[in-house]
């Protein structure tokens, strides 16, 4: 797979095809937890696939997949800071995401991520959902490595207190 997407780097060329298949679903997963809503998510991909294209395909200064998540991360992000945006209604947009989410699953854990602030929330969902490591994140979002350890830590003490009582089954 990564000599693929060495060749790839290489020729210049950026097979969409093939990109589509190996990363689409993660990218997906990803906006969908980012922005709260599965058609906002899908729009978002899309767009993301074809900024990666229209740029002429990948250099390989970093995988293909940094590369593509970093993309859906700055569609995310100017999707959330869109006018429009702002007046929208977040709580329909958090029941589309819920709905995907099979019958008796217990989506407290969710709704608690998607509370965080946008800056907790990035790492959070970049760090236990997609599974990349603080120096990764950092590259991702232009950021120090202490500083994304940081909101890494700001974050789980805030998700700890909210979900204190669910995960313990203690009165809080």
């Amino acid at each position: 797979m990564q000599e693929i997407t060495m060749a790839a780097a290489q020729d210049g060329a950026f097979d969409l095809d093939r990109a589509m298949d190996e990363h689409g679903t993660a990218l997906l997963r990803l906006c969908t937890l980012y922005l709260g809503d599965r058609a906002l998510a899908e729009d978002a991909v899309q767009e993301a696939f074809f900024r990666a294209w229209r740029a002429g395909g990948f250099r390989g200064e970093a995988s293909e997949k940094t590369w593509l998540t970093r993309i859906a991360i700055n569609v995310c992000k100017s999707y959330l800071a869109a006018p429009w945006h702002k007046r929208r209604v977040d709580a329909a947009a958090l029941d589309t995401l819920l709905a995907d989410t099979p019958d008796g699953t217990d989506d407290t854990l969710i709704r608690a991520v998607l509370s965080l602030a946008p800056k907790y929330r990035a790492v959070i969902l970049l760090h236990y959902y997609e599974g990349y490591k603080a120096r990764e994140i950092a590259e991702l979002l232009h950021m120090r490595t202490n500083t994304v350890v940081s909101q890494l830590a700001r974050a789980r003490e805030q998700l700890g207190l909210m979900l204190k009582e669910w995960y313990y089954d203690e009165p809080v």
